[in-house]
């Protein structure tokens, strides 16, 4: 299987103990992705199935269906049917995604606040890295303070050291939701950004990711060559 990013999904699979692989191509060669070719060449296309930007999930069984798919939401939902982390009941599914689609909001509302003047995937942080200084600050001052509070809230309706959703065992919505935390807390609790992570004085989310760290199979994977370090720009 190849992973649909560097750590978003990885922490799913390596929590599995399957095999996979991760590709990060460089940008002149990821012409399958609709969104960034030429319009007049949308139709273009040499992939298994259509996909407009990355990241994509490119999983090829042994016994069924290939699959090639894009956006977080997808990939994190089909990992977890795959992998056993999916949702028992209707509405755990129900809260599970609705945790999901908040993390991949709060993560892109984020890195998206280090390319105020460029967003697309030529824009790089450091073209425009004044800007994005100013406006990672105030985002961490401001609108990620209120999505830190509203995640404290989730993790203390179940407990802070259990599944997320509310179930008997986790599900995609708890690696992402750690995922996202993990980068927040990475990016922002650094003096340049007022330690904001310390600054939020969410007690539950520190128990939560602690809970999700101490994980047998993710702790060694965190403390492995296979964990990329934080890039410090953007939350990825």
């Amino acid at each position: 299987m190849d992973s649909f990013s560097r750590t978003k999904g990885n922490r799913t699979l390596e929590d599995a103990g399957v095999n996979y692989s991760v590709r990060n191509e460089p940008v002149d060669s990821l012409l399958p992705f609709d969104m960034w070719r030429d319009v007049d060449k949308v139709e273009l296309d040499s992939t298994p199935f259509p996909v407009l930007f990355p990241p994509v999930l490119w999983h090829r069984p042994a016994h069924g269906e290939e699959v090639y798919i894009n956006t977080h939401y997808a990939c994190l939902r089909y990992l977890g049917r795959c992998l056993g982390y999916q949702p028992a009941s209707a509405a755990e599914t129900a809260r599970a995604d609705q945790i999901l689609q908040n993390a991949v909001d709060f993560w892109w509302e984020g890195r998206m606040s280090f390319h105020p003047l460029d967003s697309s995937h030529r824009g790089s942080y450091l073209s425009q890295k004044e800007e994005g200084d100013k406006t990672s600050l105030a985002w961490s001052s401001g609108r990620m303070q209120i999505w830190l509070q509203h995640f404290e809230k989730l993790v203390k309706r179940f407990g802070p050291e259990g599944p997320v959703a509310g179930g008997a065992a986790v599900t995609y919505a708890d690696f992402i939701l750690f995922h996202a935390l993990d980068a927040a807390e990475a990016q922002f609790n650094t003096e340049f950004y007022g330690h904001a992570w310390d600054a939020a004085q969410c007690g539950g989310l520190q128990s939560y990711k602690a809970y999700m760290a101490r994980r047998p199979r993710l702790q060694a994977y965190m403390a492995s060559d296979r964990r990329k370090p934080w890039a410090g720009d953007s939350m990825c």
